[in-house]
C-alpha cells in the first residue's frame, strides 16, 4: 500500500482526495484540528509526488454507522466514479474509521476499485502480504479499542458529573446541551486547569426573564399544571403559548412537535427537579429505565413530583382514548409532491400533506403563526395537474427518436446487470494483473512464504478468468422501436394508477423542478425540468404555469 503502488498505477502525478475529521472540540485543542490535519496531509502528498485534487472534511464520530457521515459517503462515491483518483489520504486511520469490521470492509472495497487509503501517521502496508494482513487487522482493531475505551471513560465522567453538586448552590452539574424550557444555563468556576486557565461547569437555574408580565418559569408551571394536567391537547398548549407571546426554546413560534417533546415522561421529571441522563441510545432508541442515570433535586423544580406523574397519567389516558400512530411501522406518505419540492412564497416553509390537501407547514404545525391564513390546495387537483403536465411534455418532446434511445439505454443497462456483462471488467482485470505482478516480485525478492503466494495467485487467476468471461456480451438486449416507446409514453396515467405511492413519487419528482404557492393570490407556479438528452433543444425548463386553480380555500 506504499508510495510505489500508488504512483505506478497512473502516468505522471498520482491524484488523491484529502479527508479530515474531528468528533469533538477537545480534539481541536490537542492539535488534531481539521486545518492541522489537512496541512500535514498536503505535506505528506507533496513529499511523495501526489496531487491533492479535492479536500473533504466532517465533524462526526468515525464510529458512526453509514448514513450518519454524509460528507464521508459523498467522498467515497465520488472517488469510485473518478478513474483518475488512486488514493484517499488521511491524517491517521482513526480519521477514516474506528469500526474495525466496517472500516476493513470499506478499505478493501476501495482497493478493489483501484483506490488506496494512505495514512500520514500509520505505517504503510500491503494487505496482499502476510505482514500486511496482520498490520491491517492490528491498525483497525487498535482504533476501535481506543474508541470504545474513550467512550467508556466519557460515559463514566458524565455519570459522575451529574451526581456532583456545586458546593455553593447545591445543584448538580450538567453534561452540556440546551437547558429545559423555563431554565437558564449558568457557568460556575470549579477550579483551574492546565496553563492556569479557569475550569467552568454548568448548572440550571430558573429562567426569570419577564414575559407578558411574569417570569418565564411561572408560565411553564401554568402550562403544565393548569393546562396539561387537566387534559389540554398539544395543539391547545401550542396555541396558548403563541397567543400569549411566550417564546419557544429554539424559536419564537411554537409548533406541535416542540410541545410533544416537552411532555415525554423523562422531560416532565426534569421539570420536577430530577437530573436524567443516558435516556437515548443509537438511532434515538430509548434505553430501559434501568440504564438511565437519575438524580433527585438536581436543579430547582418547576412542578412537584406528584404533578409530573399526574400529567404522565393524563397523557396516557388521552392516547388510549384517541389512539396514536401504529408502532413499529413507518408510515408512507401518499402525497407525491412533498419533501421540499413545493414551498410557500410567503414564509419559505415547505408545503406538507394534511387531510388530503397541500398546505404551508406553518398551518398544521404552528397554527398559522409565522405565515398567515393557510391556503389548502386539494391533493387530487395538484397531483392531477402535475401528471397531466408531464404527459403533455412527453407528448410534445421534439425528438421521439431521442426518447426511444433513452428507453433502450435503460433496457440495455438492465440487461447488462442481469446477464453478467461487466463494462468495468477490463479495469478490474488490470488491477488483478498488478497484484499478480506484485506477488511475483515478492517471490523474486526472496519471500519465504511460497505457499501463501501460490494460494493467493490461484485466487487471483480464478477471479481474472471470471472477469474475462464477463467481457463477452451474451446475445443482445431487448430493444423497442419508436412506436412502442411512444405507446408507453402516452399510457402514463394508467401506469401511475397501478403504482405504489413511493413508486409514483420516484417517477414524478425528477420531472418537477419546484412548485411555489402564492397564498395571497391563491396561485401556484410550477416549474418542470426535462433531461437535455430527451429533446433536441439544449435545455428545456418549460411547462411553467401560473394559474389560479379552483378548489383552494382559506383556513
Amino acid at each position: 500500500m506504499g508510495q510505489t503502488d500508488t504512483e505506478s498505477s497512473h502516468e505522471g502525478k498520482a491524484k488523491a482526495f484529502a479527508w479530515a475529521r474531528v468528533s469533538t472540540e477537545e480534539q481541536a485543542k490537542r492539535g488534531l484540528s481539521i486545518p492541522q490535519q489537512l496541512k500535514e496531509i498536503h505535506e505528506y502528498a507533496s513529499q511523495r509526488g501526489i496531487e491533492i485534487v479535492e479536500e473533504f472534511e466532517e465533524a462526526a464520530s468515525a464510529f458512526n454507522r453509514r448514513g450518519k457521515r454524509p460528507e464521508f459517503d459523498h467522498m467515497i462515491e465520488k472517488a469510485k466514479k473518478a478513474p483518475e483518483i488512486s488514493a484517499i489520504i488521511v491524517h491517521d486511520m482513526s480519521r477514516f474509521s474506528r469500526d474495525s469490521v466496517l472500516g476493513r470492509g470499506l478499505f478493501r472495497d476501495l482497493r478493489e476499485s483501484g483506490i488506496n487509503v494512505l495514512s500520514v501517521n500509520d505505517p504503510d502496508f500491503d494487505p496482499d502480504t502476510e505482514a500486511g494482513v496482520y498490520t491491517e487487522a492490528f491498525t483497525f482493531a487498535k482504533n476501535e479499542a481506543y474508541s470504545r475505551t474513550l467512550s467508556m471513560h466519557v460515559k463514566k465522567g458524565c455519570r459522575a458529573n451529574i451526581r456532583t453538586r456545586d458546593p455553593e448552590t447545591g445543584w448538580c452539574y450538567k453534561n452540556g446541551g440546551m437547558p429545559m424550557w423555563g431554565y437558564k444555563l449558568e457557568h460556575v468556576q470549579t477550579g483551574v486547569g492546565k496553563g492556569g486557565m479557569p475550569v467552568y461547569k454548568g448548572i440550571w437555574l430558573l429562567d426569570d426573564t419577564i414575559v407578558s408580565g411574569k417570569p418565564l418559569h411561572e408560565w411553564v408551571r401554568h402550562c403544565l399544571v393548569e393546562l396539561a394536567s387537566k387534559g389540554a391537547s398539544i395543539v391547545q398548549l401550542r396555541d396558548f403559548c403563541n397567543e400569549n407571546g411566550i417564546p419557544c426554546r429554539r424559536d419564537k413560534i411554537w409548533n406541535s412537535t416542540s410541545w410533544k417533546d416537552l411532555l415525554y415522561d423523562f422531560n416532565l421529571l426534569k421539570f420536577a427537579g430530577y437530573g436524567i441522563w443516558n435516556v437515548r441510545g443509537p438511532g434515538t432508541r430509548r434505553k430501559p429505565i434501568s440504564e438511565w442515570e437519575i438524580v433527585e433535586n438536581a436543579h430547582p423544580a418547576i412542578i412537584t413530583n406528584d404533578e409530573a406523574l399526574r400529567i404522565i397519567k393524563v397523557r396516557q389516558e388521552l392516547r388510549n382514548k384517541y389512539g396514536g400512530p401504529p408502532k413499529g411501522r413507518a408510515r408512507k406518505s401518499n402525497y407525491l409532491l412533498t419533501g421540499g419540492i413545493a414551498v410557500c412564497n410567503r414564509c419559505g416553509k415547505n408545503l406538507v400533506g394534511h387531510k388530503d390537501y397541500y398546505v404551508c407547514g406553518s398551518e398544521p404545525y404552528r397554527g398559522g403563526k409565522g405565515c398567515g391564513p393557510g391556503v389548502y390546495v386539494p391533493q387530487m387537483l395538484l397531483d392531477g395537474q402535475v401528471i397531466e403536465d408531464i404527459q403533455g411534455i412527453l407528448a410534445k418532446l421534439a425528438d421521439p427518436e431521442g426518447f426511444t434511445r433513452k428507453v433502450n439505454d435503460e433496457l440495455r443497462l438492465l440487461w447488462e446487470r442481469h446477464s453478467g456483462y461487466d463494462p468495468d471488467a477490463s479495469r478490474h482485470i488490470s488491477e488483478i494483473d498488478r497484484k499478480i505482478a506484485h506477488l511475483r516480485k515478492l517471490l523474486e525478492d526472496g519471500l519465504d512464504d511460497v505457499e501463501y503466494v501460490n494460494s493467493r495467485l490461484l485466487e487471483l487467476r480464478t477471479e481474472r478468468e471470471g472477469l474475462s468471461e464477463s467481457l463477452t456480451k451474451p446475445g443482445q438486449p431487448l430493444q423497442v422501436d419508436v412506436h412502442k416507446a411512444l405507446e408507453w409514453r402516452n399510457d402514463l396515467p394508467r401506469v401511475l394508477d397501478q403504482a405504489k405511492p413511493e413508486q409514483k413519487k420516484e417517477y414524478i419528482q425528477p420531472w418537477v423542478d419546484r412548485i411555489t404557492l402564492f397564498p395571497d393570490n391563491r396561485e401556484l407556479e410550477i416549474h418542470y425540468r426535462v433531461p437535455a438528452e430527451m429533446t433536441n433543444q439544449p435545455v428545456m425548463n418549460k411547462g411553467d404555469t401560473v394559474s389560479p386553480l379552483p378548489g383552494f380555500y382559506l383556513s
